[in-house]
């Protein structure tokens, strides 16, 4: 059933693929070719991905110019000895990688 074509399949009509695939939309495939083609092209279902954990996922939020600015002027503000500037800093960060992670 390998149908080579000079147009894309989403150019052409329903009952051109239809005809083209020898099919029939009012009973489908008969059950033996139905097993007849499962067998040769598989299940038709989409292959997953594996998902990133949560963790790599909170940590990608940190992975951003503005926040590698933002650590800086922690560490330099912490340095400076400016705990309340240096805490805010920090928080501004923590808070935006949160709301990052959760959308």
């Amino acid at each position: 059933m390998n149908v080579e074509f000079d147009k894309p399949w989403h150019h052409l009509t329903g009952d051109t693929v239809t005809t083209l695939l020898k099919s029939n939309l009012q009973e489908g495939l008969d059950p033996e070719e139905a097993l007849l083609r499962l067998d040769r092209y598989g299940p038709n279902t989409l292959r997953t991905q594996p998902g990133q954990s949560a963790w790599m996922r909170f940590l990608r939020q940190f992975h951003q110019p503005l926040i590698y600015i933002l650590i800086a002027a922690g560490g330099i503000t912490a340095a400076l000895r400016e705990w309340v500037d240096s805490g805010v800093i920090f928080g501004v960060v923590v808070v935006n990688a949160v709301i990052g992670f959760i959308q």
